[in-house]
Order: structure tokens, then C-alpha cells, then sequence
């Protein structure tokens, strides 16, 4: 849970807006890159330990087991309303891609 703070915080630090370009690319240098690359690493492993039947997708059900933050604010993330969680709409941002 403590990890799961820290990625919405460092996510919260470099802008949730997508409209805004300020979340560092993961090949930046410097502390900025080595913090986003952090997030990005346990973005994924999050997403991947939620994604139970391994699609690509969290539903909410998925999500209520192993992250019941995102779990209990499944609809504000939920972006285009079709019950799954993708990796853009998971981490906020289409900036960072999914490994």
C-alpha cells in the first residue's frame, strides 16, 4: 500500500492532466527520468499484479483485490466508461508506454 501512495504522489507531482506535457519521458536524464522510471516500473508491476487473467485490462473486480484505492475510485478512472481499466487510463497518461 505504502508503494501504491508513492506512484499517486509522484504521479500527482508530474501532472495526472493530460493535456499537459509534464511528465517526464523515461529517457530523461536526471532526477526527474530516475523518478519517472521508478513510477513506471511500479506502475507496471502493479497493473500486471491486478491484471489477474492477464488481458491487458483491470476490471473493477480485479482492481478490489489487490488495489482497493483504485478499486473504490474505479469510475473516475474508468475514462471511457467500458468497466476495464487500460494501462493509459491505469497510470493517467498516454506518455508512457506499457512494457
Amino acid at each position: 500500500m505504502k508503494s501504491l501512495s508513492l506512484l499517486f504522489v509522484l504521479l500527482a507531482a508530474f501532472g495526472l492532466a493530460q493535456a499537459q506535457t509534464v511528465v517526464p519521458k523515461l529517457d530523461q536524464d536526471g532526477r526527474k527520468g530516475d523518478m519517472a522510471r521508478l513510477a513506471h516500473k511500479q506502475a507496471q508491476d502493479k497493473f500486471n499484479t491486478a491484471d489477474a487473467n492477464k488481458d491487458e485490462r483491470i476490471s473493477k473486480e480485479e482492481a478490489a483485490a489487490t488495489l482497493p484505492y483504485v478499486a473504490e475510485h474505479f469510475d473516475r478512472y474508468d475514462k471511457d466508461k467500458d468497466g476495464l481499466l487500460t494501462w493509459e487510463e491505469f497510470v493517467g497518461h498516454n506518455r508512457w508506454k506499457k512494457d
